[in-house]
């Protein structure tokens, strides 16, 4: 019989509560966990994103943006992203980034523990990070989440981050398949050099597709996650090259590639690039304007994330054709203005050996270092002055050469009022000092010998054949625009705002408020036809007159450009030769208020000053809206609105706007169909009759024909237009079109200051511009202008205005309204003539 005592009972009653007591609290300690678990889960994963499929990968990526003809001529973007499905991705490219950054990635569940361990074992015998602990589902994690939180609170070194990147790991792993996880990782990751993702990457680095690159470039591009910036090839040349080598050793460890193919990469020559700036590169300012009207259009995010594809109507040939004619006749009117002076002064030679060694060091970084190429600009700096035989010699980085009298005679004192040919310099000046650093352009003695102010002066040639001759050069201080409009469709083909985007980015084309001058003049002459039912043949009087200003207790004297005055002439007359009473007198016959009335129906916006100076383009206009006018004209007194984008269209294929030209030749044949329906809904407005619009159109073809504007003729089709010039040529223009498009040129000064030359009215400054621009963007021969049905022509005397009779010497044929043509035929030599309209002094 077995005793229990009391004290033992006790003690074991005591030992079964304490078990049940510590049963229970680890229950509720689980239980408590558990539900601390849970809300913490729940806490950390609200903001986490969510994959359920690879559907659901919608990153942020580039919107781009093309040109007529399919060029790409802009990117907007946060992140630049290309998109590339699994399969469209080499699978050496693949096996590059695994051996690289996971080669247990298709073992682990996410996390690979012995992978840490391994990476710390390497890292420790290297001294430093050779290895990543982290696999590619965790990378992807974690990049995924900095997109949504942005770099600083998405790389920040908290436990909350790592929790919800662990979080969003495991989600990868169970909701996506290996290729998929891999399809977001080489889209995601950043590579440096502005770039996210391979195919990005490829194009930003190489200028290829990732399909193109070789295995040395997959293996340099793979050693990029770990660290963009130590391993950059343009900061960190070396340490790039080690560690594409580590990559290319992997891959053979891996069995990813041969010894052969591992000894051909790493002797396989890589050449890089900076990541292109395309928006800056091919059409600036027509970019940057669709830019700001995309923004208007969707805001800013949409834009820049979520990859828009943007159809453009300007044409990059003919915008090029712009550049080329702005570069060569900008240079040209600003070297008619006088020399400014060297760019630098170096006193020292110390100083100058210093330059010479970083200017060849330049020269080299930028491939241009063998020699000196013909049409080049670069930095000479003066090292001796021969003025018996009239040539400078000067020092290129590592080159010699000689800058004859013979390039440099343009390089007189800065004057407005010299007229240029007068000023030419028949010795080379004392402002030239040795040490200078001027501007040259790199040229040959056989084109000094084509230019026939310069061969002349071409005194000596250096016996030393390896001594080039250079041009003196200077970057102008003038600025232009040209704007070029399809006139039936309004697309705007060609959009130049400046000399150079790089130099200022203010668009002058359409953001600039400048004096046209006389080529508002048409504004004015087309009211007295659509208001007065005045004629070509209408007169008025050329003659000296005053406008008293009592407010002011001024008097206005205006003049005509040569200060002679011709008596009675034609409005025919007084437009073609660009005179400036008799278009006052016609102003004062419409009438201020109806002729600013006119000229907003016409499309001027901005205010106008009302004065009798507004004949001659005293009120400031934009270029847009003056060039809306000349092409309402082109049109017969049609307006249609400039386009820039004809059609715009979302990542998934939908699309936002359509607003193309129904005839517009690169359009499909359903959208042709779609768009002649949008067209005869939304027909453009007639807003002058088109007998009054032809007739001015008429007027100004007589201008080019036979007035300012003979100049526009070496385009080899009919053209219409007006030249501009302001008091003192601060504003010099050109307004011109064809049947087919509508033109502007402008050149002058940002501000009124200093004056261009006297002498450098627009058809001398601006029709230069305009007329080398047209040539190449006239690609086809046109017709002359057609009358509309409603118009005559008439044979008239063009100093009176009235019927030519058969023996009229010099008449011409003009266009009429018909029932509106003259009556009376002019007098034979020695009648008198019936009574004439004309104004007479107030």
């Amino acid at each position: 019989m077995n005793v229990v005592y009391e004290g033992e009972r006790e003690k074991g009653s005591l030992l079964r509560r304490a078990t049940r007591l510590l049963l229970f609290l680890v229950a509720v300690g689980g239980v408590g966990g558990l539900v601390v678990g849970v809300a913490a889960y729940s806490i950390f994963a609200a903001d986490v994103p969510n994959f359920e499929s690879i559907d659901d990968y919608r990153p942020k990526t580039v919107s781009r943006v093309f040109g007529q003809e399919g060029q790409l001529i802009g990117e907007f973007y946060r992140e630049r992203r290309l998109f590339l499905p699994y399969d469209q991705i080499p699978p050496k490219l693949v096996q590059a980034f695994l051996a690289s950054e996971d080669d247990r990635f298709f073992e682990h569940q996410g996390i690979d523990y012995w992978g840490i361990i391994r990476a710390a074992v390497a890292n420790m015998r290297a001294g430093r990070v050779v290895q990543g602990g982290s696999t590619i589902t965790q990378q992807v994690a974690k990049s995924l989440i900095i997109s949504v939180d942005g770099y600083k609170k998405g790389s920040a070194k908290k436990y909350s981050r790592k929790i919800r990147e662990a979080i969003l790991a495991s989600r990868l792993e169970k909701k996506l398949s290996k290729p998929e996880i891999l399809t977001l990782y080489l889209n995601q990751i950043f590579l440096g050099n502005q770039a996210y993702g391979v195919q990005a990457a490829a194009q930003n680095y190489f200028r290829k597709n990732v399909g193109d690159m070789n295995v040395a470039e997959m293996a340099l591009l793979a050693g990029l996650p770990q660290a963009p910036s130590r391993y950059s090839p343009f900061r960190h040349p070396k340490e790039a090259k080690d560690r594409r080598e580590y990559v290319l050793r992997r891959m053979l460890e891996e069995k990813f590639i041969t010894e052969a193919e591992l000894i051909e990469a790493k002797e396989t020559p890589i050449e890089v690039f900076r990541a292109p700036d395309v928006s800056k590169e091919v059409t600036p300012y027509f970019t940057e304007h669709v830019r700001r009207q995309l923004f208007e259009m969707y805001g800013e995010d949409k834009v820049l994330d979520d990859g828009l594809t943007v159809y453009t109507t300007v044409d990059v040939e003919r915008y090029r054709a712009g550049e080329d004619a702005i570069y060569d006749n900008l240079r040209m009117v600003d070297k008619r203005q006088g020399y400014r002076g060297p760019v630098g002064q170096l006193k020292t030679e110390e100083e100058r050996k210093k330059f010479l060694k970083s200017y060849s060091d330049e020269l080299q970084a930028l491939g241009r270092y063998a020699a000196l190429k013909p049409g080049e600009l670069y930095v000479g700096l003066i090292k001796k002055i021969d003025r018996t035989a009239n040539n400078i010699y000067l020092d290129i980085g590592p080159h010699q050469a000689f800058l004859p009298l013979a390039t440099m005679r343009w390089a007189r004192e800065v004057d407005p009022n010299v007229w240029f040919e007068r000023g030419l310099l028949s010795a080379i000046p004392k402002t030239f000092k040795v040490g200078d650093l001027i501007l040259v352009r790199a040229t040959t003695v056989e084109d000094i010998k084509k230019d026939r102010f310069a061969a002349a002066h071409l005194k000596s040639i250096p016996d030393d054949p390896s001594m080039k001759a250079v041009a003196l050069e200077q970057e102008p201080n003038l600025e232009t625009a040209l704007l070029s409009v399809e006139s039936k469709s309004g697309y705007v083909l060609t959009m130049i705002g400046g000399y150079s985007f790089d130099r200022s980015e203010f668009n002058r084309a359409l953001q600039s408020c400048r004096q046209p001058g006389s080529s508002f003049k048409p504004i004015i002459y087309s009211a007295a036809i659509t208001l007065n039912n005045w004629t070509a043949s209408t007169t008025v009087l050329d003659a000296p007159v005053a406008f008293d200003d009592p407010e002011a207790q001024k008097r206005w004297k205006p003049n005509n450009f040569d200060t002679k005055f011709m008596g009675e002439v034609t409005l025919r007359t007084a437009l073609q030769n660009s005179m400036n009473v008799p278009a006052i007198r016609v102003l004062d016959g419409v009438g201020i208020g109806p002729a600013i009335q006119y000229a907003k129906r016409l499309g001027i916006t901005t205010e106008l000053r009302p004065e009798l100076g507004l004949a001659l383009g005293a009120s400031c206009v934009t270029m847009g809206e003056l060039t809306d006018v000349y092409q309402l004209f082109s049109n017969y007194g049609k307006r249609v609105g400039k386009r820039f984008i004809t059609r715009v269209i979302d990542r998934d294929g939908k699309v936002l706007y359509d607003d193309g030209y129904h005839k517009d030749p690169w359009a499909g044949v359903g959208l042709k169909i779609e768009r002649s329906i949008q067209w005869s809904d939304e027909r453009p407005t007639q807003v002058i009759d088109p007998q009054d619009g032809f007739l001015a159109v008429k007027l100004m073809r007589n201008v080019v024909l036979g007035g300012t504007g003979t100049g526009a003729q070496k385009v080899g089709v009919p053209v219409a237009g007006k030249t501009g010039t302001t008091n003192d040529s601060f504003d010099a223009w050109f307004m011109g079109f064809t049947t087919d498009i509508t033109t502007a040129a402008w050149v002058g000064y940002d501000d009124y200051v200093i004056p261009m030359g006297r002498y450098e009215q627009g058809g001398r400054a601006a029709l230069p511009v305009w007329t080398d621009y047209m040539k190449v963007a006239i690609k086809k021969k046109t017709d002359e202008f057609d009358a509309p049905a409603g118009v005559v022509y008439v044979r008239i005397d063009p100093k009176t205005g009235m019927r030519a009779r058969e023996d009229t010497v010099g008449a011409v044929t003009e266009a009429f309204k018909e029932g509106n043509e003259p009556a009376d035929f002019v007098a034979k030599a020695g009648e008198a003539r019936p009574d004439q309209f004309f104004m007479q002094d107030n």
